[in-house]
């Protein structure tokens, strides 16, 4: 069978995708991915072809003209929603057109799609082949509204209905045949229809890992990031770096700060104690850690649930801290918005990590629940009999 995987417009939307796809490629199928110039070296680097589209649609440009309810920490969720769904709307009239185009050349019999993918459905109806959503981690668009995961249609922007028409389909609330989902019953915000649950194995790219970083570590360690968030120098929206690792230095750990290439030149001033690691993959060096603080991206969030590790998460932006909501709610960690995350808080809830074994338990028994999901090699059997049914 051919699969058509289509991701959002970002690296770490494709990534959640990486197990799936060579679980596809493993079982004998053929695979492509269609996305924009920003996931290029994402997909290349995972050893997959891409095929480039919509490479003239700025998508940064076009989302920063809504930077305020875009970004804000105190935006209204459903505003920040609405205002996305504009944005991607006018991105997928353009890949819309692009892959269509692909499609009559290439012919799929499935396709994969991030639920933000907006012409994922479009492209699916328009080759007259199943569309399976492929979510990165909690449902988070499903609570706050999104079209085709529930919102009505006569709350979609006219374009996109609009768009849907030019192409002879006829929208519908609830898109694709079903929704693969990682999460295990801890991290699950509401019930997606036609669930397909997947083990999730973390993918987040591929480098040279230093040896000793997988030697277990002489004392406890703890991890900091922020993802592929900028850091910049007053830290995460308004928290500082110096306050994570001041709050630190009181325990008796190691301290390990992960960080994108272009933040490296911004940790100089950080102690000589704090160790700084470079494009390194959280799968990595999880397994050796006690405890993570980070910003609460979907992929940093479930690689640390996968492993068992504690997690402090501050969260600036309400998708994130819907996204974390449910991990703090198992009682595996803490959800501390930015604008609550005093170094007092943020201090006391590495204590907690650290030492309260309630939640070292609750953490692992996340790690155990995501265990026991159906491995991608299983549901690729799964999808692939129900597309030729």
């Amino acid at each position: 069978m051919r699969i058509l995987f289509m991701p959002f417009s970002a690296p770490s939307h494709y990534l959640p995708m990486v197990p799936l796809l060579w679980a596809f490629r493993a079982a004998g199928h053929h695979t492509r991915v269609v996305g924009q110039p920003a996931i290029e070296s994402a997909v290349v680097g995972s050893g997959t072809p891409m095929i480039t589209v919509a490479a003239s649609f700025d998508l940064l440009a076009e989302a920063q003209r809504d930077r305020g309810p875009l970004n804000s920490p105190d935006s209204d969720p459903i505003a920040r929603f609405r205002a996305m769904t504009k944005v991607h709307t006018a991105l997928a009239r353009t890949i819309t057109a692009d892959t269509v185009s692909l499609c009559r050349d290439w012919r799929p019999d499935l396709v994969v799609g991030d639920p933000l993918m907006l012409a994922a459905p479009i492209v699916a109806g328009h080759a007259g082949v199943p569309l399976v959503k492929q979510l990165w981690g909690p449902d988070i668009i499903r609570t706050f509204g999104y079209p085709g995961a529930g919102q009505p249609l006569d709350q979609w922007p006219e374009s996109l209905r609009d768009l849907h028409a030019a192409y002879g389909l006829d929208p519908q609330p609830e898109s694709g045949a079903g929704s693969v989902d990682p999460c295990p019953p801890g991290l699950r915000i509401g019930a997606a229809p036609s669930r397909i649950p997947m083990r999730y194995l973390p993918y987040n790219g591929a480098t040279v890992v230093p040896p000793d970083l997988l030697a277990p570590p002489k004392k406890r360690r703890v991890l900091v990031t922020w993802g592929t968030m900028l850091i910049r120098r007053e830290g995460l929206l308004g928290f500082p770096i110096a306050d994570v690792v001041s709050a630190l230095e009181d325990f008796d750990v190691e301290i390990v700060l992960a960080v994108t290439g272009r933040d490296r030149e911004l940790t100089r001033d950080l102690p000589a104690t704090v160790r700084v690691a470079e494009q390194l993959p959280l799968d990595a060096i999880l397994p050796t850690c006690d405890a993570i603080v980070h910003h609460g991206g979907g992929g940093t969030l479930m690689t640390a649930a996968c492993h068992g590790v504690p997690q402090v998460a501050i969260t600036a932006t309400p998708d994130v801290m819907a996204s974390c909501a449910p991990m703090a709610a198992a009682g595996a960690g803490f959800e501390i918005p930015v604008a609550a995350a005093t170094a007092e808080r943020v201090t006391s809830a590495i204590s907690e990590v650290l030492t309260n074994e309630r939640i070292r338990s609750a953490a692992d028994h996340l790690r155990h629940d995501m265990a026991a999901m159906p491995a991608p090699s299983e549901v690729v059997a799964h999808l692939t009999t129900s597309a030729r049914q």
